[in-house]
């Protein structure tokens, strides 16, 4: 197997297309090359350990907290549609008012509208 090793200018010939690089037939014949294969790969392996022990680590100081704010968004969904069902039984309870009202009083309730429209538009022709 040949593998290519860059080396300075001073230390080999250049190339006529400028490369400065030594053909090695092995890397076992560097000095060290047979050790530092072995050592290299131990040390990517410890490294890989330890980002993997940090994320399991992390991962399990996450849980709690996500779990925790699943339930927290559970409970606030709960409370929201509480209240938004509260609202539509407002709602419906004013409408029922209004329209009894208008039943009771029609003749009363068309001068308001008339008086509410008439302030509207004229407010409008103000704002121009």
């Amino acid at each position: 197997m040949n593998e290519t090793i860059h080396t300075d200018s001073a230390t080999a010939a250049a190339s006529p297309n400028g490369d400065n690089r030594v053909r090695v037939s092995d890397a076992s014949m560097l000095p060290g090359g047979e050790k530092t294969a072995p050592a290299a790969i131990g040390l990517l392996k410890n490294a890989v350990q330890g980002a993997h022990n940090t994320i399991d680590r992390f991962a399990d100081s996450a849980t709690p907290a996500v779990r925790q704010l699943g339930e927290s968004v559970a409970a606030a969904g709960e409370t929201l549609h509480a209240k938004t069902d509260q609202l539509r039984v407002t709602r419906d309870e004013w409408v029922e008012g209004a329209r009894s009202t208008v039943r009771t009083n029609p003749l009363a309730s068309v001068a308001a509208a008339f008086a509410l429209g008439a302030l509207i538009a004229r407010l409008i022709r103000i704002a121009r």
